[in-house]
């Protein structure tokens, strides 16, 4: 997925909660092959996150980096100077 331009972390995560027998909740094995009837909401809550990442990064809407803090603005002396009054 890293190759697609998905995030490693996400790739990894999305592993972990849909194909990863070992160390991972394997779901897509469970509903896909029928050996789950209705996953418990938890779950359900986990695969619909997944499926909105996925969604809003195919669609082109990436995970805005943070922001900055905030420098207080720079006064000019003329600015500064009516302040003083």
């Amino acid at each position: 997925m890293p190759d697609a331009g998905y995030p490693a972390d996400w790739s990894r995560a999305l592993e972990l909660l849909l194909v990863d027998s070992d160390r991972g909740i394997n779901l897509r094995n469970d509903i896909c092959h029928g050996l789950i009837d209705t996953p418990p909401k938890h779950r359900v809550a986990l695969i619909l996150q997944a499926a909105l990442y996925l969604l809003s990064h195919t669609h082109g809407h990436r995970t805005l980096p943070p922001l900055a803090p905030e420098r207080p603005a720079r006064l000019s002396p003329k600015t500064a100077a009516g302040r003083h009054r």
